[in-house]
């Protein structure tokens, strides 16, 4: 076994460029996710800091940015690479994948709606067209995404697959769905010529949609979490929200483990239990931020795990809930069964 002890100056300088080009482009991502609303994939853990985001957002209160690790970053890019090879293979299936789909042809809008070509065009048309980079887009408005056309109107047959909005007006939640699944229309016949290893009876072939959510864990969490415990819990209630508001019939928690791309899948019913708290929380937090209040934090204790990365904890930490004696009675009070 071969020890490197000393790594050569260009190899450091190397390394170096991609650490700071992900911190770089981390700073420069940082502003565009925005908490005018309130995000699913943020609703099973501490709605205090949710709600702190939102009057960042609002410019009621400030928070310095953070600078992750770039080793951290990239294990992030892990989950986007698991997101991208499995809408692509349901993609590939056929018409299965329900979703919002962008037009492959950068020259799409020198076609009318008729597919003809529209005559009036110039050069400098044209190049106005290519530049703009415009190109028309099925599904904007869909409330569970639509199947992925035969082709375009200008005739291309190529797509861009965009995840489902999933959004509530009232409820101001808003965020997007990984996958939404529809066999209706599935083929078994083109995996004619391999094993079949599923029972099509099982699938959702009735025209009522699942909507899938999908998450890469590493190997210590997949011992320590999914083997003796199931999924997590905020996962449950995200995937809870996207079926309601997306009218789903269940849900489908994705895991896939980022070490050797073991599976396990977990079944997430419709739960009208917590749909109902879910809804309570949100039509509450609207009404306090009103007056800026806040929600109590979901923690029990400062040193949670929960607290350690959140970026309000030095501001949240002064506050005297922490040393509220009814604390814990109003955290049970606000949570209820989702905590």
């Amino acid at each position: 076994m071969v020890t490197q002890s000393y790594v050569p100056k260009e190899i450091v300088a190397l390394m170096g460029v991609v650490d700071t080009y992900k911190r770089w482009k981390n700073y420069e991502q940082s502003q565009d996710r925005e908490y005018h609303y309130y995000h699913p994939s943020e609703w099973g853990k501490c709605l205090r800091a949710q709600q702190y985001k939102h009057y960042a957002q609002k410019g009621l209160i400030s928070v310095p940015f953070k600078e992750l690790d770039s080793r951290v970053l990239r294990l992030f890019d892990k989950g986007h690479n698991m997101h991208e090879r499995w809408s692509h293979y349901f993609e590939d299936m056929g018409r299965i994948l329900r979703g919002r789909w962008r037009c492959k042809n950068s020259c799409c809008y020198i076609f009318n709606d008729d597919g003809e070509l529209i005559s009036n065009l110039n050069k400098e048309k044209i190049l106005k067209v290519l530049f703009k980079d415009k190109r028309r887009i099925y599904g904007d408005k869909s409330v569970n995404g639509v199947l992925k056309p035969e082709k375009c109107a200008c005739g291309c047959k190529d797509f861009d697959y965009f995840e489902t909005l999933v959004y509530d007006e009232e409820l101001n939640i808003k965020g997007h769905a990984d996958l939404i699944l529809d066999f209706s229309n599935f083929d078994v016949d083109i995996f004619k010529n391999v094993r079949i290893s599923f029972d099509k009876r099982f699938l959702p072939v009735n025209g009522k949609p699942i909507v899938g959510d999908m998450k890469t864990i590493g190997s210590s969490s997949w011992r320590f979490q999914l083997e003796r415990f199931g999924a997590h819990k905020y996962y449950e209630i995200q995937l809870t929200i996207y079926a309601y508001i997306l009218d789903c019939e269940y849900g489908v928690l994705m895991y896939e483990n980022k070490d050797n791309s073991e599976m396990k899948w977990y079944k997430i019913e419709r739960n009208d239990e917590w749909w109902d708290v879910i809804k309570w929380q949100s039509l509450t937090m609207q009404d306090m931020a009103t007056s800026k209040k806040l929600p109590p934090p979901k923690p029990k204790d400062k040193s949670c795990y929960e607290c350690k990365g959140c970026d309000f904890k030095n501001l949240c930490h002064s506050s005297k809930i922490w040393d509220d004696p009814k604390l814990d009675k109003k955290r049970k009070d606000f949570y209820k069964i989702l905590l």
